[in-house]
C-alpha cells in the first residue's frame, strides 16, 4: 500500500519540476528575443542582455534545480540566430556557467533578493554585473571567433560588449523581476498608488521618448523620474523605470538617435552601457535605501507598540498584586495589634519582639505597595505640560522638606532663580520633593546640611536647560550610579537611612514622559548632583 501511495506523488513532484523548467525556459526565451532586437549589427552581441537578469532571478528564487531549463533555453535561442549547433551548446554553456556562478557567490555572500539594503545593490553589481559576465563573455567570444564569426581585431570589442551587456542586463532586470515577486506577497496597493505609477510610468515614457528618440536633449530630465520612482516605489519602481530607460536608450541608439548615435561603435557602445550602468545603480541604491528606511521605521514602530503594550500590561499587573496584597496585609498589621494589645503582658520578651518585628515589616511592606501603586500610576497619567516657573515650585517642595527635617538640625537650602518651562507642574512639583527630600536625607549626618537647587546652561548632549539639586552629603561610588534610578534599588541599608528606594525610579518615570533624561554625578562623603532636562515635547 505505502509503494503504491508514494507513486502518485512522485510523478507529482516530477510534473511540478518539469513545469518549472518549462516556465523559466518560456521566460528566458522571449527575454532573448528582445535582446536581439537590441544587438548591433555584424557584432553578434547586445549592448544589455535581458536573459541574463531574467536566470540570475529565477536562480534566486526557485533554486539551482532550473539550470536544465537555462541550458534548453539558450542553446535554443542561440541555434535560432544561425550559430551551428557545436558553437550555439558551447555558448549556451557559458551562459548557464555566468548565471550559476553569479547566485552561488551572491548567496554565499549573504545577498538579499528583496534588494532592501544598499549592500545587496553592491553585491549584484560587483559579482552579477562585473565578475560572473566574465564566465560567459570569454567562453562566447572563444567559441564565435573559433568559427570564424568574429574577426581577430575585433575579437576585444566583442569580449567586452558581451561582458558589460550581460552585466547590465542582471544589474536592469534581475531587480525588476525579483521585486515583482516580492510584490505577489505584499498587501494590494490603494488606486491612489495604481493612479501615481500610472503618471510614473507615462511620464518616464514620454520624457525617455523624447531623449533617445528625438533630439537626445533634456536627458536630465530622467534623473528627478527615477528619484520618484526610487522614493515612492523603492526597488520596483527603480527597477521598473531602469528597465525601461535602458531598453529606449539602446532601441534609439540603434535606429540613429538619442544622445549616443554618433561616433564610433566603441565609443557609442562604452557610452551607451555606461550610462545604463549608472542610471541602473543609482535608482537601485536610492530605492534600496529608502526600502530600508521604511523597514527601520516599521520596526521602531512595532518595538514602540511593543514597549508600550508591555509597560501598560506591567502597570497594570502591579496595579492589580498591590490591590490584592493590601487586604492579607491589613489583616497581618490588624491581628498583630489586636494581640499586642489583649495579649501582649503574657508573651515573652523574645516573642514581644517577634511581634514588634511582624508589626514593623507589615508597615514597610505598606510603605512598599503605595510605592508600586505610584509608580504604575504614573503610565496611565496624561501628562499635562503648562508654562511655568520651575524656581517657585522647587521652593514650595524646600518648605516642606525643611519643615519636615528630623531633629531640629540645620538644613540650608537655597533655590536659584531659573529659566521657565513646560512641564506638569503637580509631577514637576513631586520631582523636587523627592530629589530635595533625598538630598535632606542623605544630609543628616552633617552638622549644617548645605542643599541647591538651580540649573546650568544647556548642554551639548541634552538638548535644553539643565535643571540640578546638589548637597553636601555622603554621596556615593559612581560604580553604582547605574543602580540609582530602578525601582526598589538601594544603595544604602535600611538601618542607615529608611526608606523604601522607589523615589528616585519615580522620578526617573516622570522626567521620561516629559521627553528628558535624569543622570547623577557623585563623589563619596563628599556629596551629590542630580541633573535633570524636561525634553521639548507635548507629553505622552
Amino acid at each position: 500500500m505505502s509503494v503504491r501511495r508514494r507513486a502518485p506523488a512522485q510523478g507529482a513532484t516530477l510534473l511540478r519540476a518539469v513545469a518549472v523548467l518549462l516556465a523559466v525556459a518560456l521566460l528566458y526565451y522571449p527575454a532573448a528575443r528582445l535582446g536581439l532586437l537590441l544587438q548591433f549589427r555584424h557584432t553578434n552581441v547586445s549592448p544589455v542582455w535581458p536573459p541574463s537578469g531574467v536566470a540570475v532571478a529565477a536562480l534566486l528564487v526557485v533554486g539551482r534545480r532550473v539550470w536544465p531549463g537555462l541550458v534548453a533555453a539558450a542553446f535554443v535561442v542561440n541555434a535560432t540566430t544561425g550559430l551551428s549547433p557545436p558553437v550555439a551548446a558551447l555558448v549556451s554553456v557559458g551562459n548557464t556557467g555566468e548565471y550559476l556562478l553569479a547566485t552561488q557567490l551572491l548567496l554565499a555572500a549573504g545577498f538579499r533578493r528583496e534588494l532592501s539594503r544598499i549592500t545587496d545593490v553592491v553585491l549584484l553589481a560587483v559579482i552579477g554585473g562585473l565578475i560572473a559576465p566574465v564566465v560567459a563573455a570569454t567562453v562566447g567570444t572563444a567559441a564565435v571567433w573559433s568559427q570564424g564569426l568574429v574577426p581577430p581585431r575585433q575579437a576585444a570589442t566583442v569580449w567586452s560588449t558581451w561582458w558589460l551587456g550581460d552585466g547590465i542586463g542582471t544589474v536592469v532586470f534581475a531587480p525588476l523581476l525579483l521585486a515583482a515577486g516580492s510584490a505577489l506577497t505584499r498587501p494590494r496597493p490603494s488606486t491612489g498608488r495604481y493612479l501615481e505609477g500610472a503618471a510614473l510610468a507615462a511620464v518616464t515614457v514620454a520624457v525617455a521618448t523624447g531623449v533617445f528618440l528625438g533630439s537626445g536633449r533634456f536627458a536630465y530630465m530622467l534623473l528627478p523620474l527615477t528619484v520618484w520612482a526610487a522614493v515612492r516605489f523603492e526597488v520596483a519602481g527603480a527597477a521598473a523605470v531602469t528597465a525601461g530607460v535602458s531598453c529606449l536608450a539602446v532601441f534609439g541608439t540603434l535606429h540613429g538617435t538619442g544622445p549616443f548615435a554618433s561616433g564610433p561603435l566603441n565609443d557609442r557602445l562604452t557610452q551607451l552601457q555606461l550610462y545604463s550602468a549608472s542610471v541602473g545603480l543609482t535608482a537601485l541604491a536610492l530605492g534600496a535605501a529608502t526600502a530600508a528606511h521604511r523597514e527601520s521605521e516599521a520596526r521602531e514602530q512595532q518595538r514602540t507598540a511593543e514597549l508600550e503594550s508591555s509597560n501598560r500590561e506591567l502597570g497594570a499587573f502591579a496595579y492589580t498584586v498591590s490591590h490584592d496584597l493590601r487586604a492579607p496585609l491589613r489583616a497581618i498589621h490588624g491581628f498583630a495589634r489586636m494581640l499586642a494589645a489583649r495579649d501582649g503582658h503574657a508573651l515573652s520578651a523574645e516573642g514581644t519582639r517577634h511581634l514588634d518585628t511582624i508589626g514593623r515589616n507589615a508597615v514597610r511592606m505598606a510603605r512598599l505597595i503605595d510605592s508600586l501603586l505610584a509608580h504604575a500610576h504614573l503610565g496611565d497619567r496624561r501628562i499635562s505640560r503648562e508654562p511655568l516657573d520651575p524656581a517657585s515650585t522647587a521652593r514650595a517642595a524646600a518648605e516642606q522638606m525643611r519643615a519636615a527635617a528630623e531633629g531640629g538640625r540645620v538644613v540650608d537650602i537655597s533655590v536659584d532663580d531659573m529659566p521657565r518651562c513646560e512641564a506638569d507642574p503637580v509631577l514637576l512639583g513631586q520631582v523636587y520633593e523627592n530629589l530635595i527630600g533625598n538630598a535632606v536625607k542623605f544630609t543628616r549626618g552633617r552638622d549644617r546640611a548645605v542643599i541647591e537647587v538651580g540649573a546650568t546652561p544647556p548642554r551639548t548632549d541634552s538638548g535644553g536647560t539643565v535643571y540640578f539639586v546638589r548637597d553636601n552629603g555622603i554621596g556615593f561610588d559612581m560604580r553604582y550610579a547605574h543602580k540609582l534610578f530602578g525601582l526598589f534599588q538601594r544603595l544604602h541599608t535600611d538601618t542607615d537611612y529608611t526608606g523604601t528606594g522607589a523615589g528616585l525610579a519615580i522620578v526617573r518615570r516622570i522626567i521620561d514622559r516629559h521627553g528628558g533624561r535624569i543622570w547623577a554625578e557623585a563623589e563619596p562623603d563628599v556629596g551629590a548632583t542630580f541633573y535633570f532636562t524636561l525634553g521639548t515635547g507635548t507629553g505622552r
